[in-house]
């Protein structure tokens, strides 16, 4: 049965998809540089969130999305090694750091709500480097792609049947980060209008 919450997971997941299309092609022409620490640290955050969320009692509508980025972020992460920003300083390197003692604690707790929250900490830690590029050198991601995930990030949140932790928690993260990320992208052409 195709409920409105049914519809904006399709819709959240269309988008998802169809926003990988411009991003991956930007990469192949070489105009996206994808941080590859970050893009490596997704793939694997966003692997364990679809496990932790399952057993912490999220409906399939909710792993639709996350599902379909663990494919998505692990293409970007092998594209990333020759096409990327694969700049593995200080901070790179504490963050993804961080991911990992936030994977093991995840894996070692056994509860699958405070893993999930474990993840999203994680998740923050991997965006850093992300953030970091995208701020330096917003001229080599792709805004269309950023765009489209964003309101990915948005018919995400209309598809939660209920506001906890576990139905909503990895959700509300996502739609906060893609925001960071928009305002990231556009910030130049902002200040232009603002002028």
């Amino acid at each position: 049965m195709l409920t409105i919450q049914n519809t904006f997971v399709v819709i959240a997941s269309l988008l998802s998809a169809i926003a990988s299309l411009p991003y991956i092609y930007s990469i192949l022409r070489g105009e996206t540089k994808p941080s590859g620490a970050s893009w490596w640290s997704w793939t694997l955050i966003t692997m364990v969130t679809v496990v932790s969320s399952w057993f912490a009692g999220a409906s399939w509508q909710v792993l639709v999305l996350p599902i379909w980025l663990c494919f998505v972020q692990f293409g970007i992460a092998i594209l990333s090694i020759k096409r990327g920003d694969n700049n593995w300083d200080g901070l790179n390197k504490v963050c993804v750091a961080g991911v990992l003692v936030g994977v093991i604690l995840w894996i070692l707790v056994g509860e699958p709500l405070i893993a999930l929250v474990i993840g999203i900490i994680a998740d923050m830690l991997a965006s850093i480097p992300n953030f970091r590029h995208v701020f330096k050198n917003p001229e080599q991601e792709n805004r269309t792609g950023w765009t489209l995930g964003w309101l990915s990030s948005v018919f995400e949140l209309f598809a939660m049947g209920k506001w906890s932790v576990a139905e909503s928690g990895w959700a509300l993260y996502f739609f906060g980060n893609m925001t960071v990320t928009l305002f990231l992208v556009w910030r130049k052409q902002m200040l232009k209008i603002v002028k």
